[in-house]
């Protein structure tokens, strides 16, 4: 409020469209218990409805945008979007990893605390690991990874790092997931969702500060961005580790897919599962 506006286009998504489910999103927070599931759900059909538009787009200004009309504040975005970003994934990734024998999964603290003390990792709470990585042998699910869902690189993604790196040293998956959703208002920008991994200034030192958690420090296995903006990483990087760039719903499987299936078989392998 009380900063200047502007109008930004956003493609592959009508006006019309945008109308139609930023009602549907209303309706569906003043209908549902939870109010992260209302925005999971709707996220989840828009991005398959409007399969070509930038999926950090349709978050950030279909969505985001939106809820600031409607009165919410940022605190309230931040309490909200980053439960429902992990639910949106769930919704969208499980039935295409599911026939893999892999999905991504949601636990209460509880589960979490019990997996952690499974794997030998102490000393972080639960809350530090979004979702983890399973794979299926025989009848149970065995976790080979985690996953730390953020719907920009400024949320303290840099607390995640000693989590991260204590998956790694154990020989499991730890990846990044990200909108990379990040706008300027007049003066200092036009609004545009150029996020912070290089979208607007590819190559200036300030914007490969946060590129090079993954790229030259590997404290991540991967980092998938859903803003197409990001510049994915080269195919050689001082880590090898890369930075992915895609859409929800393109031509399956997608890289998140693909590299999931890859890094789980192996697992599988190093530990002599199947």
């Amino acid at each position: 409020m009380g900063v200047q506006s502007v109008w930004v286009d956003v493609e592959n998504i009508t006006d019309t469209e945008v109308q139609q489910f930023q009602r549907e999103l209303d309706n569906r927070i003043a209908s549902y218990g939870q109010v992260s599931d209302a925005v999971a759900t709707v996220f989840a059909e828009l991005t398959a409805h409007c399969p070509y538009a930038n999926p950090s787009d349709l978050w950030h200004h279909v969505i985001y945008r939106h809820l600031l009309s409607q009165g919410w504040s940022d605190n309230r975005w931040k309490r909200v979007s980053g439960f429902a970003l992990e639910r949106a994934l769930q919704l969208v990734y499980q039935p295409r990893l599911m026939p893999l024998g892999i999905r991504m999964h949601l636990v209460n603290a509880a589960t979490a605390n019990a997996y952690l003390a499974n794997l030998g990792i102490v000393g972080f709470q639960a809350s530090k690991f979004d979702m983890f990585l399973e794979g299926l042998v025989g009848e149970q699910w065995i976790v080979f990874g985690s996953a730390h869902v953020k719907s920009s690189i400024a949320e303290r993604i840099q607390d995640d790092v000693p989590a991260s790196l204590a998956f790694m040293q154990r020989g499991l998956t730890s990846i990044a997931i990200t909108m990379d959703a990040k706008s300027y208002p007049p003066p200092h920008g036009v609004g545009i969702n150029y996020g912070e991994l290089g979208g607007r200034s590819f190559g200036v030192d300030k914007d490969r500060i946060k590129r090079r958690y993954v790229e030259n420090d590997g404290q991540f296995d991967a980092m998938f961005s859903y803003n197409l903006r990001t510049p994915e990483s080269e195919a050689t990087t001082p880590s090898g580790k890369r930075i992915h760039t895609l859409t929800m719903h393109e031509r399956q499987p997608d890289k998140l897919v693909s590299f999931l299936d890859n890094q789980w078989r192996a697992f599988v392998r190093a530990n002599r599962l199947g």
